[in-house]
């Protein structure tokens, strides 16, 4: 069932991202915006990583960069990276590549598990992160905000809507979805910087998989589930997890006592 929940909010998400500009032709403007930046009603809502580069650029920080990080923040501290696998368009649209490679009898790309592969991961994607923010530091151009792929996707949503039309910014899009049909989630693994900034405020007393049952049967079905190549009985808490939920849903242990659950 999580899967399914995932999926229902996940579309929702997504049709919004169009939704959103239809409504403001129309002179509804009560939710504005895009995912750089949303107004709903009177709040405020911004991506993190886009605020943190403002801040640096203008090396000034003021109320309303402030008020507009607080919600999201919240949500990573208590629900961690949820916005990753329950709310991104492009993990969305690269899930859907996977079920279009199985459709098609395309040989699946996805790496054999291995315990090494997690600390090589993060070491990629930090310090590109980390390179990203020097390169706007030092240049003043926000270079992470320009490689932004849900940010791309929802500002191209808008432009599509409201002037009919589409921006060269697509060709980014469009290139990463070649790939992922032969580089399983190189995207959302090595480089998306909004994820790993997100994973930077990942609280370890905040929601995460928790195998709460000692004795399974050790099927390695969970391993062989998770998107992030991470072993979720003793790796749920590492950064790379963003509480998918497809090792709980996979579970088959779950269905006669519990195993693997989310927990606070």
């Amino acid at each position: 069932m999580i899967k399914k929940y995932r999926k229902v909010i996940q579309s929702i998400i997504f049709v919004g991202m169009f939704v959103v500009p239809l409504l403001n032709i129309l002179e509804i403007y009560f939710i504005k915006g895009t995912f750089y930046s949303i107004d709903i009603g009177d709040i405020g809502i911004a991506d993190p990583l886009a605020i943190f580069q403002a801040i640096i650029s203008s090396r000034h920080i003021n109320t309303t960069m402030f008020i507009s990080v607080i919600l999201p923040i919240l949500l990573i501290l208590l629900l961690g990276r949820v916005w990753c696998s329950w709310g991104c368009p492009y993990y969305f649209m690269v899930e859907g590549i996977d079920y279009l490679k199985k459709k098609l009898k395309i040989k699946n790309s996805k790496p054999s598990y291995d315990e090494r592969l997690p600390h090589k991961t993060n070491f990629i994607r930090y310090g590109f992160l980390i390179i990203g923010i020097l390169f706007m530091g030092i240049s003043g151009i926000p270079l992470l905000n320009l490689i932004s792929a849900p940010g791309i996707i929802s500002s191209q949503a808008l432009v599509l809507v409201k002037f009919h039309y589409l921006t060269f910014e697509i060709f980014f899009i469009l290139i990463l979805i070649i790939l992922e049909f032969f580089y399983f989630r190189f995207w959302c693994r090595y480089f998306c910087p909004q994820g790993t900034f997100l994973s930077l405020f990942r609280w370890k007393k905040g929601l995460k998989v928790v195998k709460v049952k000692d004795d399974c049967s050790n099927c390695l079905s969970c391993i062989r589930a998770c998107p992030m190549l991470l072993n979720p009985m003793r790796e749920a808490d590492n950064s790379l997890c963003h509480n998918c939920g497809d090792c709980i849903e996979v579970c088959p242990d779950n269905k006669k006592v519990d195993t693997l659950k989310f927990r606070m």
